[in-house]
């Protein structure tokens, strides 16, 4: 099997190209030993390594030397005339971007023509987001249309509300049985913390999005025929563990293509399953409850009232036990 290098990159020649990686912090998945390559992050070494320095058993000092941070503004801003780049890498960042086409938008404007984006995206199934739903071009259509420079109420609520944990782990390498996952916050804390953030401008980091191999493409797919992304999709993996890798080809929207015109072979089976599950399990606790009242009631009826008024129940608690 390819490595994670490879299966990001592709063909592209480390040796006479120049890069870009964005939010490396200490595992840079291109070292400067292998090729010319920059690092950016929306804030510079000194203060990552501050903002890190209180996470337990984290080594400040591995974090790589920032080149550029871009703060609230534009990759193009940041990079400046050190712009185009033939390739530039994003390693679990997509998910966390509240404007993904503007995203997208501004990592073109730094990369030459026919440069390449290398995406490693978590797979939604086989992490704490795996009771969510995979994201639609709809979703991403309107925190355009509202250029979204913040996660929303909405995705904090539904992050916190939906995210699990299997045997203590929010990741894995497998999808894990339905029944085993354990919820990670309360409803009642996800509402409370979108409630904060309502209507201020204090940035909640969360997953905006999520995908799966399949439903990224079916989404990028959206994206180009309403030309609205200036890539061609070159190709796009069936999940390698935790993630799958996405590469996109810089070019006009109006001649972007999809070259990896069939989805990938991965079963979309998670996100069905989960939300078929959730479903069922809230619709069988009510069922449950509901039977249950029943038969107390019936139960005291049956003793003290007249085979006229004991029929009706009898007659529901039959239908009941039909169904149970």
């Amino acid at each position: 099997m390819a490595g994670r290098i490879d299966l990001l990159l592709g063909s592209i020649d480390l040796g006479t190209s120049k890069g870009l990686e964005l939010g490396p912090l200490a595992k840079p998945v291109v070292t400067r030993g292998m090729g010319d390559v920059r690092y950016l992050d929306h804030i510079g070494t000194d203060a990552l390594r501050a903002r890190y320095a209180t996470h337990a058993g984290f080594d400040v000092d591995s974090i790589v030397p920032i080149d550029y941070a871009s703060g609230a503004g534009s990759i193009c801003d940041a990079v400046g005339a050190d712009a185009p780049f033939d390739y530039v890498i994003a390693s679990h960042v997509i998910e966390h971007v509240p404007d993904l086409i503007r995203w997208l938008l501004d990592i073109r404007s730094v990369l030459g023509d026919g440069g390449v984006l290398a995406l490693a995206i978590p797979d939604h199934r086989r992490c704490f987001d795996a009771l969510r739903a995979p994201t639609t071009a709809a979703d991403v259509i309107h925190a355009n249309f509202t250029a979204a420079t913040t996660p929303s109420p909405r995705q904090v609520f539904d992050h916190m509300a939906s995210a699990v944990s299997w045997h203590g782990l929010i990741s894995w390498e497998e999808e894990p049985p339905f029944a085993e996952l354990v919820s990670v916050h309360s409803e009642r804390a996800a509402i409370d913390r979108a409630s904060e953030i309502s209507g201020s401008d204090e940035y909640q980091d969360v997953h905006c999005w999520v995908f799966t191999p399949s439903s990224f493409v079916r989404l990028f797919a959206s994206l180009l025929r309403l030309e609205l992304v200036p890539f061609s999709l070159d190709s796009c993996s069936d999940p390698v563990g935790g993630e799958f890798f996405v590469r996109l080809r810089a070019a006009d929207v109006s001649t972007a293509t999809m070259v990896a015109a069939e989805p990938p072979a991965d079963v979309d089976r998670m996100p069905s399953t989960a939300s078929e599950h959730a479903a069922l399990r809230a619709e069988l606790a009510a069922t449950r409850a509901d039977r249950d009242d029943a038969r107390d009631e019936l139960d005291r009826t049956v003793g003290s009232r007249s085979w006229k008024l004991t029929r009706p129940l009898r007659a529901f608690n039959r239908a009941l036990a039909r169904i149970r």
